[in-house]
């Protein structure tokens, strides 16, 4: 299996590829294939404890596996090497991207989302509907930020239940908000670390 198709497989379910530990490995080994002029990495860590995506993780409940595989997914699809199982169209990313904050203030499931937004780019985590899981939601265009739902155990509902929608991953440009079922997990996780 190729590298590319390696990394792929595993972003998208870790478990079942040895855990979060084997895709930087695999995307290092994209990077060797493809050397950039400047000099970059495949992973931009300059300030990245500051964000969006680091302030988000450290607000969810355990387990995290599909938030950070998520997160390589998207500096995946930055480089062009996230392969989408759909790419939507500008006008409907565009629309997701304006929309998706203000609607995930109100408890959604990942029926909801399916429903309003149709089927993701990626899945990243467990494939059954009522696990722990992240959907992407990308345009054709690769310098459009990979737009996320992430979702928590469906619990008592009848789909996993949504936490929270971000899109794009710097502190000034990103959108981001909380579900109130969400703000309550991240409530809950800052009042026992106290």
């Amino acid at each position: 299996m190729r590298v590319l198709d390696k990394f792929n497989a595993a972003v998208r379910c870790p478990y079942a590829h040895g855990g979060l530990a084997c895709l930087p490995p695999l995307l290092d080994a994209l990077a060797e294939d493809e050397p950039r002029p400047d000099g970059t990495r495949w992973i931009v860590d300059d300030n990245a404890r500051l964000d969006m995506a680091a302030l988000l993780r450290y607000c969810f409940p355990q387990p995290e596996v599909h938030v950070v595989a998520a997160e390589y997914g998207a500096a995946a699809h930055k480089r062009g090497w996230l392969r989408l199982d759909r790419a939507l169209p500008t006008h409907d990313y565009t629309s997701l991207v304006e929309t998706a904050e203000g609607w995930a203030e109100t408890d959604r499931t990942l029926d909801d989302v399916l429903q309003v937004y149709g089927r993701p780019s990626a899945i990243f985590g467990d494939q059954d509907l009522g696990s722990a899981k992240t959907l992407g939601y990308a345009s054709g265009d690769r310098t459009d930020p990979l737009a996320v739902f992430h979702f928590g155990e469906a619990g008592d509902a009848p789909s996993a239940r949504l936490l929270a929608f971000r899109s794009g991953d710097d502190m000034f440009g990103a959108s981001m908000g909380f579900t109130p079922f969400g703000d309550a997990l991240a409530d809950e996780r800052e009042r026992r670390r106290h």
